[in-house]
């Protein structure tokens, strides 16, 4: 809804997330005349935000998750998949 707003010339800035950023605006995107001009976390001095992937303690599936990623980034399909929504600058690939 923010940048639907800011596309229709109702609202003069949205603040929403970076990574939403990437993957919803600029060239490709249905907001191809948007773009991002401010990381409040860098200009607050933060680090950037990470995200993670969590699973009750002593179940399985860490062990799948962790096969599965390790795969993922090795035949590039994690990488292929960040760049299709314009999020690869911010992958983590390790």
């Amino acid at each position: 809804d923010a940048l639907m707003e800011v596309s229709a010339g109702t609202a003069d800035a949205a603040v929403i997330d970076l990574l939403m950023a990437g993957a919803m605006i600029g060239e490709g995107t249905n907001y191809a005349n948007l773009t991002y001009t401010v990381n409040l976390n860098t200009a607050q001095g933060l680090e950037s935000e990470e995200y993670g992937v969590g699973f009750r303690k002593g179940s399985d599936l860490v062990a799948a998750w962790n096969d599965f990623w390790s795969a993922a980034i090795a035949d590039g399909s994690v990488l292929e998949t960040g760049t299709t929504y314009g999020v690869q600058e911010s992958l983590i690939l390790e």
